[in-house]
């Protein structure tokens, strides 16, 4: 667990001294602050669901950005030789990186939440609703950023391993539209079940149902399994 750490610690550093990582940061939370203050205030309403829904299609195109260097970077700069020979195992080197975006999303959504100060001085939100919406939101953004993770560690281009991953995460979130044109109910079931939209919009209602909590850990335990795999096959 020590080598987990000390991966986890060289990330934070690089995201740190990275200018790419405070733009990004900075690129969300203007977002979401624009969003916020057109849906609360504009139109005079005291929830966050708008923004949540706002937020998570925000986050399609952040993930990947996160985590898009978190391999093609390591390829491009000649240094994915060195991380393949020290002792670690892969799914150590894997967890260490996923750990170090994961913290940094937290960081954002912790910079988020600055949005609801107005929001309780002047009305009275839903706490469990919004506590259950931010708990979509990170369950939905670990499960962005496992699926760019993979998808860094399969080209040694960073902007390529980004367009890839917007692409898969957009593909993701829109796929519950494909059930109005499904004649089978397989497919029908499918396409909803894939959604990334249809199960965030559950958290964002209030409903922390284990079905959504399953399904993002699901695609998160996925991505990194073929990650650590893919890993251990190039070595």
């Amino acid at each position: 667990m020590s080598g987990v750490l000390a991966l986890y610690e060289k990330e934070i550093r690089h995201y740190f001294r990275s200018p790419i990582a405070y733009y990004v940061v900075a690129v969300f939370l203007i977002g979401t602050g624009y969003f916020y203050t057109y849906n609360v205030f504009l139109s005079n309403t005291a929830t966050m669901d708008a923004t949540f829904q706002n937020m998570g299609i925000l986050l399609t195109v952040v993930a990947p950005a996160i985590s898009m260097r978190l391999f093609a970077g390591e390829w491009s700069g000649r240094t994915m030789e060195l991380l393949a020979t020290l002792p670690l195992r892969p799914w150590e080197v894997v967890f260490g990186k996923f750990l170090g975006a994961v913290t940094m999303l937290l960081l954002m959504t912790a910079g988020t939440m600055i949005n609801l100060i107005p929001m309780y001085l002047f009305a009275e939100p839903e706490t469990t609703t919004i506590i259950s919406g931010y708990i979509g939101f990170i369950l939905m953004g670990m499960a962005c950023l496992a699926l760019g993770q993979f998808f860094s560690v399969l080209t040694q281009n960073q902007i390529v391993a980004a367009l890839i991953t917007v692409a898969v995460l957009l593909a993701f979130w829109f796929v519950g539209n494909l059930q109005n044109f499904q004649t089978s109910y397989l497919l029908w079931n499918l396409t909803g079940y894939l959604s990334f939209s249809a199960h965030f919009a559950e958290f964002i209602q209030g409903l922390v149902s284990s079905k959504g909590v399953m399904f993002y850990l699901v695609i998160c335990g996925i991505a990194l399994t073929l990650n650590a795999g893919y890993l251990q096959w190039r070595r």
